[in-house]
């Protein structure tokens, strides 16, 4: 009686181990999925702050402006003037090329070009890198439009618009940044849940090897107290047998 209760403890306890064993590795392979994807999302890419200007052509500007016909003084460019405005990027020079002509056209004086290049280069370098590219193809488009204007067109101030350009870059560089920041802010918090799902998964990994091991040592135990209770009752069996 006493061989079978002992027998049915351990089948019971054999079961319940495998019922554990297998919760904990289901959870432990849900804490992995978990994991995964939350790390991988955590590295994003910078946002691509070219794509936020908005409004950086003639037509825009003219909409929310008024043009009161100035321009750059005339004043002759110095050495370090001429060397910089031959060393700017091309797109700077023909920018500065194009409204040059144009305040030639419309106002009778030919600005300073090399001072017009060094005024643009500023503008281009005082942004962000990732949009020193997109400044001057915008800029570039922008003095096309202006040199192509109608004769009967209004005159645009050219450092209205030039100033105006230049902020719709900087709000796009501000807006760009407070989305990293945010992004930043996103990616660590995922980090983190990335982290304590890894724990949590290892930990019941563990446990899940932990109830195989000891499911390992109740099925030896079992099967050593039934070759023994094998034994016992056959060399019972015997001595009636020999008596």
């Amino acid at each position: 009686m006493l061989a079978r209760l002992e027998a049915l403890y351990l089948n019971i306890l054999r079961v319940v181990i495998l019922v554990l064993a297998t919760i904990l590795l289901v959870g432990a392979i849900g804490a992995i999925v978990v994991a995964g994807p939350m790390l991988l999302s955590s590295f994003q890419g910078e946002t691509n702050a070219g794509r936020l200007v908005r409004a950086d052509d003639l037509a825009s500007f003219e909409r929310g402006q008024s043009g009161s016909g100035e321009s750059a003084s005339s004043d002759q460019p110095t050495a370090e003037t001429l060397e910089r405005a031959q060393q700017a990027d091309s797109r700077l020079r023909s920018a500065a090329r194009n409204i040059a002509a144009y305040v030639r056209a419309k106002q009778g004086f030919a600005p300073v070009e090399p001072a017009i290049v060094g005024y643009l280069e500023d503008n281009a370098y005082s942004l962000p890198s990732a949009l020193f590219d997109r400044y001057c193809d915008s800029l570039l488009a922008l003095t096309k439009d202006l040199s192509a204007r109608p004769a009967t067109a209004p005159v645009v101030d050219v450092d209205q618009l030039t100033a105006w350009h230049l902020q719709r870059f900087q709000a796009a560089a501000e807006q760009a940044s407070a989305q990293d920041a945010a992004k930043a802010a996103e990616a660590t918090q995922r980090r983190i849940t990335a982290v304590l799902a890894a724990t949590a998964a290892a930990t019941l990994f563990g446990l899940f090897l932990l109830m195989v091991f000891v499911f390992v040592l109740v099925k030896i135990e079992r099967n050593l107290r039934f070759e023994s209770t094998n034994a016992v009752a056959s060399k019972l069996k015997a001595s009636l047998e020999a008596g």
